[in-house]
């Protein structure tokens, strides 16, 4: 019976040394880890970020200099103040990634034969491969918060009278209308082909589209002038299983688009709702990932699909599509040691496994 018993614990000895001499590699979430005290190196899983980019047009509508005599051009729809007024040309996402902070591990190297593990990071830390090469990978990179805007220019008047011209504007106003009156006149006679020289078609056409602008700028002093300009803002979304809906930004009519919650307008809004993909696999729990060490394995995730929708105030949709989200995806293991492994470094999904 003693010798029973004593056999016993000398094989549990034995498979608890054979246990600790095979872990050579430990890993444990950042905040679990004792740096100084440990050899080893930190890793991180990639997150995405949603890049949106907004083009938005200002529209700066000026009175014309003779809107008071617009009745002599036969003109009713006039600009009567000068006013801004601006609207959303156009919304395009793309997505990036980047380190996640809340993905960040610590492999701990305990082996004491000198071995070392071949593993590859991007420069942003993120997990590419173990044991193999990475493959060449051109990572996306954030765009500037705001693109250069088209500037407007001031409103000028090309046939405005000069102070000196006239006695009074109301004789200027009747110049200009009679101007307008003899270039439509030659207009017809172009149309008609009453012209003591031939021209070609060519020569025909760009006379006439001469004289069609000449024509609009003398308009313009009676019924007034818009002059556009647009501008590209980009907003930042880091998506999360726990904030599904966020406000990205306002945007109004009047006084155009500002990201954040300040400003004035209506909210943007970016909601992300997770497609559950992932959710039949049998996946570690946050308090798994966070607190236990692992031996001989390492983090990686699986990513998830999501909805991505957009919307301006309660009801109107900017924007919808399906996107993957590394973070929303689920946490596993993979064994670390006599294997290689391979991931894609934007969405941290296992994408070759080999054994030595």
């Amino acid at each position: 019976m003693n010798h029973l018993k004593k056999t016993s614990w000398i094989l549990a000895i034995a498979l608890l040394g054979t246990f600790h001499l095979h872990a050579q590699y430990v890993t444990v979430h950042a905040k679990s880890a004792i740096p100084g005290q440990q050899r080893g190196m930190y890793y991180a899983l990639p997150r995405t970020v949603l890049q949106f980019d907004f083009t938005i047009e200002e529209t700066l509508s000026y009175v014309g200099p003779y809107c008071d005599y617009a009745g002599f051009v036969g003109a009713t729809d006039i600009i009567t103040e000068n006013s801004k007024q601006y609207r959303i040309v156009d919304v395009t996402m793309n997505s990036v990634a980047e380190a996640d902070p809340n993905a960040t591990f610590f492999i701990a190297m305990n082996n004491k034969k000198g071995e070392t593990i071949d593993v590859h990071l991007t420069p942003q830390g993120i997990l590419q491969s173990v044991g193999i090469e990475p493959q060449p990978t051109e990572e996306p990179t954030l765009s500037p918060m705001m693109k250069p805007a088209v500037q407007a220019q001031e409103a000028n008047f090309k046939y405005k009278y000069g102070a000196t011209a006239m006695k009074t504007e109301e004789q200027q106003a009747i110049a200009a209308a009679e101007m307008i009156t003899k270039i439509r006149d030659e207009k017809i006679k172009l149309l008609t082909g009453y012209q003591e020289t031939a021209f070609n078609r060519d020569t025909y056409r760009q006379m006439y589209a001469d004289l069609d602008e000449m024509e609009q700028e003398y308009l313009s002093l009676f019924v007034g002038k818009k002059v556009t300009n647009q501008q590209v803002f980009t907003v930042y979304v880091t998506p999360s299983k726990d904030v599904p809906l966020q406000t990205i930004a306002k945007f109004s009519p009047k006084f155009g688009f500002s990201s954040g919650t300040a400003g004035s307008g209506e909210v943007i809004t970016v909601q992300v709702m997770s497609l559950q993909n992932t959710g039949t696999i049998n996946q570690l729990s946050p308090s798994a990932v966070e607190t236990l060490s692992h031996e001989n394995k390492l983090f990686y995730r699986i990513p998830e699909t999501a909805n991505v929708k957009l919307c301006l105030g309660p009801e109107k949709v900017l924007f919808e599509t399906r996107s993957t989200i590394a973070q929303l995806g689920a946490f596993m293991l993979a064994p670390l040691g006599k294997t290689r492994l391979a991931f894609d470094p934007c969405t941290g999904q296992m994408i070759n496994m080999g054994l030595e």
